[in-house]
């Protein structure tokens, strides 16, 4: 895993968790094109190939760390 992709990690738990997702899954947690930290959380095969669904993360799921403003992450452009 990168050194970029490390840094938005708040804790062990949430890196462990993205860093052992099998392809094509991973990288489950990036960074969108406006800076908004994002996370896969649903993968489906269409017949134009792999389709996904993402979600913006604001409070980290294991230790509760805010990492981003909620209101601003509502704003996701792709």
């Amino acid at each position: 895993m990168s050194d970029a992709l490390n840094e938005i990690f708040c804790c062990d738990a949430l890196r462990e968790v993205a860093a052992e997702l099998p392809a094509p899954a991973a990288p489950t947690i990036y960074r969108s094109d406006d800076g908004k930290l994002m996370m896969v959380v649903g993968l489906i095969q269409t017949e134009e190939g792999l389709g996904y669904l993402d979600q913006v993360i604001a409070h980290c799921p294991f230790c509760g760390t805010n990492l981003q403003d909620t209101e601003a992450a509502e704003k996701v452009s792709h």
